[in-house]
């Protein structure tokens, strides 16, 4: 192997097991536990901070190896609470002792994981037939780059016509709700890095009360006090935006 082809091979091998880690990662995260029916038997609220998100502990109850358990915990970040009594499904965590909601839907994550770690093992392939098949004209590996960037963009765009599809589908059928709110502007977060990163806040009206939610991230065009249509899921729970030409479409109708 030449000193020239090493860091051609190198660095999409490193980013290729980084991928495969990612992957792993993700998957072990989303299935660790078993799930468990529970029940909603308190809602408690603190909304004495108008500045701040509501402060919510729900106490679930569920049963689990011929006991009732009882659990409290807050319920995690840009979920409108459900009603005592409500019953879903949950994944329980028996080490950190600790009830999670199911996802919405599939990983947004997975697929993009998914093409890079593919997208670097054509790369390592490349790299190596170039090492081992010197005779093979360069512009096949230029080629193979251009194809790679095509398809990339290709699933990017696939991607985001799939969400608004099953975006639209799931408002149809009434697994997303519409829970009307009003746009209080934005906050600031800073994330492990000390990047700063800018995130909506929406005053959401749900069952009687109001709750300050940060949901998203990035610009709205949106003015404060303006009133828009977020949309709760009923399966556990988590408030959302509509993708941008979903919202596009439904404006011009």
């Amino acid at each position: 192997m030449t000193n020239e082809s090493l860091p051609v091979i190198t660095a999409p091998a490193c980013v290729m097991a980084l991928m495969l880690t990612a992957i792993l990662l993700v998957r072990h995260r989303m299935r660790r536990g078993e799930i468990v029916q529970v029940t909603v038997r308190r809602v408690d609220l603190d909304d004495t901070e108008p500045q701040s998100p509501t402060s919510v502990i729900l106490t679930y109850v569920f049963p689990w190896q011929l006991q009732t358990l009882e659990i409290c915990q807050p319920p995690r970040q840009g979920i409108l609470p459900p009603q005592e009594g409500e019953r879903q499904e949950m994944r329980w965590d028996l080490i950190s002792r600790r009830l999670r909601e199911l996802p919405s839907g599939r990983s947004s994550a997975m697929p993009i994981l998914t093409y890079v770690f593919v997208l670097s093992a054509l790369t390592v392939a490349a790299g190596l037939a170039a090492v081992v098949l010197p005779s093979v004209p360069p512009a096949w590996y230029v080629l193979t780059s251009i194809w790679g960037v095509i398809g990339f963009l290709a699933a990017v765009f696939w991607m985001a016509l799939r969400q608004i599809r099953a975006f639209g589908r799931q408002v149809e059928s009434g697994i997303l709700r519409p829970v009307r709110a009003e746009f209080q502007g934005y906050v600031r977060w800073t994330d492990s890095e000390g990047d700063s990163i800018t995130v909506p806040v929406y005053r959401c009206f749900w069952s009687g009360r109001a709750y300050r939610l940060e949901i998203g991230g990035g610009k709205r065009s949106y003015r404060p006090g303006e009133t828009v249509t977020l949309y709760r899921d009923r399966r556990n729970g988590s408030v959302v935006e509509a993708p941008k030409k979903y919202r596009a479409t439904r404006q011009t109708l």
